[in-house]
């Protein structure tokens, strides 16, 4: 009986200490730090207090203080699944993914019989791309109850992503008989196989446009589902007047700055790295990066790759251009920009490359080699290459027409906003080619260039290549059926299962006639 009356005196205390700091926070920023910054030795309060504290760091734009205060936190116990899942989000905000990843794993998440804590800690995990994690939460939550259609909507997308088709399609058609209009799923069911006359979605997303209309924000998404499955059935004519109408509705919805695009480009043709050598990362594990533009055969090459035993997958990582902002201290998206790109001219190389490593390495698992396929890093390879003097950067190419038109159709939603007209498209490309030339001229040997249509034609003789390049001894697998297994964590999951085929060499020509302002802007023949 003491005990328990001495745990509720004790709470009661804690509630009227937390009320307290409360109030005082209302005096402005300097009040709130030490009101919280009081409560840090109340075993009860710490948490939560921690938590306000790396809210204010974020509001002031501290990134190095707020990283500590999230990792501080971290090492405190909490049993509260709510304040555990808000820690988890800022942990990978930013950038402390593994530590994001404990967080997720603690009792107060594994343990809980709310399903929207386990959905909400699947939610997270697809946004990072864990989607083999991702789908026991999402599944465990609805195991628990919830039947919510955008929970089935992420359980479909979590189990496409792990190579399940035919289960992703289960789920997805859960969601949409919870809601038929619900356009992200009705889509990616376009994309999870190549559409036929006896099997196809045309009926259904013809009726959906009708009832949703063009001003609708799901739009888009319905005319680039019946551009694919148009373009799939070979009616041409029909499948560009969705591409070119949901092109048009896209580019409305995305805040695109090409004035700030340029800036970064020209910021990155300027920069040099800062006086000193990079990381010397001793035994550790070598991180292997892909860049290019997406759409380019950057996921080919990371699956043949990947099928190396001596390779860990680590997919597509943050971490560069997090570690970047974290050494510059400056607050910001995971975009890199020009202003980050000035600030990084007086970055110890050494620092940002120990960082990185510090914060991707375990994802080598125990294992020498590791791919970051991130193709925007493109963007970095210079700073990569300065900052970590033993890692590997192959770039992957593709015909200019074949490469911009792909990217044209895909719909990346808000990454690559560049992507919903041709000029705009060209221009970043031609921005992409020179600084890629520019970073080989800079780092001479240390960028291999590796062609798309080489890697199709003879994909032998490149894999040779690139595992050369890599210092890795040669291996069958890279080009038997573990290439096409496994999670494979982005958009072209469905088309890098098939054999290495190609069908995909010169798509863009059954649209030659529509696509003339690219090729003009591109300065590419007609041959």
């Amino acid at each position: 009986m003491p005990w328990d009356l001495g745990g509720a005196c004790m709470q009661a205390q804690s509630i009227e200490a937390w009320r307290r700091a409360e109030a005082a926070a209302r005096s402005g920023a300097q009040a709130a730090r030490a009101a919280f910054g009081g409560l840090l030795g109340v075993r009860e309060l710490e948490f939560p207090a921690r938590l306000r504290l790396l809210a204010l760091d974020l509001e002031q734009g501290h990134l190095r203080a707020a990283t500590a205060q999230a990792l501080a936190a971290a090492g405190v116990p909490e049993s509260e699944p709510a304040l555990v899942l808000e820690l988890a989000r800022r942990l990978f905000d930013l950038g402390e993914v593994e530590a994001g990843l404990r967080c997720l794993q603690s009792p107060a998440i594994l343990d809980s019989n709310d399903p929207s804590t386990h959905a909400d800690a699947g939610r997270m995990l697809c946004d990072l791309s864990f989607y083999d994690l991702a789908r026991v939460r999402l599944e465990r939550a609805h195991a628990h109850g919830m039947d919510a259609p955008r929970l089935h909507y992420l359980i479909g997308l979590a189990r496409m992503y792990c190579g399940e088709v035919d289960q992703a399609e289960e789920a997805l058609e859960a969601c949409l008989r919870g809601a038929p209009d619900f356009m992200p799923a009705l889509r990616l069911l376009s994309t999870l196989r190549r559409q036929t006359p006896e099997r196809n979605h045309l009926d259904r997303l013809r009726a959906a446009r009708s009832r949703l209309g063009d001003a609708h924000a799901f739009a888009p998404l319905v005319h680039y589902a019946l551009f694919k499955e148009l373009d799939d059935l070979g009616q041409h004519e029909a499948a560009w007047m969705h591409l070119e109408s949901g092109m048009a509705a896209r580019r409305a919805q995305v805040a695109y700055s090409e004035e700030s695009e340029e800036a970064l480009f020209e910021a990155l043709l300027r920069w040099s790295p800062a006086a000193g050598t990079g990381a010397d990362t001793g035994s550790g594990p070598v991180p292997l990066f892909i860049v290019g533009m997406p759409r380019s055969g950057t996921t080919l090459l990371e699956r043949t790759l990947a099928a190396h035993p001596d390779v860990a997958d680590a997919g597509e990582l943050r971490d560069f251009a997090c570690q970047l902002r974290w050494c510059c201290d400056r607050m910001g998206g995971p975009h890199p920009d020009a202003a980050l790109i000035d600030a990084a001219r007086q970055v110890d190389p050494a620092l940002l490359g120990r960082r990185y490593m510090e914060h991707a390495a375990w994802r080598a698992d125990g294992r020498g080699y590791f791919i970051d396929k991130l193709p925007a890093n493109f963007l970095l390879a210079g700073l990569i290459a300065a900052a970590l003097p033993n890692a590997r950067i192959v770039h992957m190419t593709r015909d200019p027409m074949d490469s911009c038109f792909s990217n044209l159709k895909a719909l990346f939603g808000d990454a690559y906003p560049h992507t919903y007209s041709q000029p705009d498209m060209a221009r970043h490309y031609l921005r992409y080619r020179r600084l890629m030339s520019h970073w080989v001229r800079m780092f001479p040997g240390r960028i291999l260039e590796v062609g798309y249509e080489s890697l199709v034609t003879d994909p032998e003789a490149q894999a040779r290549r690139v595992i050369a390049f890599c210092g890795l001894p040669w291996s069958g697998d890279v080009l038997g059926e573990k290439a096409r297994g496994g999670m494979v964590g982005t958009a072209s999951t469905v088309q890098v299962r098939e054999p290495i085929h190609t069908r995909y060499l010169g798509q863009w020509r059954t649209y030659a006639q529509h696509l003339v302002p690219l090729q003009t802007m591109l300065g590419c023949s007609t041959n």
